[in-house]
């Protein structure tokens, strides 16, 4: 199973019974919308998905009927057929690309600042040798992908932050950061993403990474704040301030 395994897992964990059929849309919308979720890929099929979810097949099936219809996932008939992610998904679902606004942007920057720098600090404090080297490992594809497809890169940028979040040991936060990565990916799908504008992202991976391999928690928060507020100012500047008339 690809990495982040936990995040991955706990996608089709079981559900709370009431407003199951909304559940099952988010969270799924989310693990597409960060990257969980390949372009492409196979969900389990439908008996076994409500097994694991512990819902009613009907309950499933309403749910999926609802990712089809917002073009999250597609079902093929025949041999080899189930639901699959969209193999376009890296385009905006609505076609219409709207960016954020500028207030709804400054507030996701500012729950990133504080759920991911909090993800940050703890990753630093807490995280095994097997968490820091896959943190490690992940700013490594980010970066090698910053010079791909849109698509691409958005995944393996959205591993490397849910891989700091699994670092903490904490489900909730990594449910967290599963959530803001699917809210980031839908404002930068709907702005120009050249590829010197991506590597200036990863590039703020460095320092993030070599304060998580340190221990060093404080740093490890400045660093995510500093490079979370780099996010936000290239997204306002490759929209030249146009978001303001929103």
């Amino acid at each position: 199973m690809p990495e982040p395994v936990v995040a991955r897992r706990a996608v089709f964990a079981p559900l709370q019974v009431e407003g199951a059929v909304e559940q099952i849309v988010r969270r799924i919308g989310e693990a597409i919308g960060s990257g969980l979720l390949e372009p492409g890929e196979r969900l389990p099929p439908e008996a076994e998905l409500a097994t694991l979810l512990e819902v009613a097949p009907m309950t499933l099936r309403q749910a999926l009927a609802v990712l089809r219809d917002a073009g999250y996932v597609e079902t093929r008939r025949g041999n080899g057929g189930g639901s699959f992610v969209t193999a376009d998904i890296g385009r905006p679902l609505d076609g219409a690309g709207r960016p954020p606004t500028a207030d709804a942007l400054r507030d996701l920057t500012d729950w990133r600042r504080a759920v991911s720098g909090e993800a940050a600090a703890l990753a630093a404090e807490r995280a095994s040798d097997t968490a820091r080297a896959r943190v490690s490992d992940r700013a490594e594809e980010a970066e090698s992908a910053a010079v791909e497809l849109f698509t691409a890169f958005r995944i393996s940028d959205s591993r490397f932050h849910l891989a700091i979040a699994e670092a903490t040991g904490s489900p909730r936060l990594v449910a967290a950061e599963t959530g803001i990565q699917a809210e980031l990916g839908a404002a930068l799908r709907a702005i120009p993403a050249p590829s010197l504008a991506r590597l200036a992202s990863t590039s703020g991976h460095q320092p993030l990474v070599a304060a998580i391999l340190d221990g060093d928690p404080p740093a490890a928060r400045r660093a995510l704040e500093r490079h979370v507020e780099a996010t936000h100012d290239w997204i306002v500047g490759l929209r030249l301030g146009r978001m303001a008339e929103r």
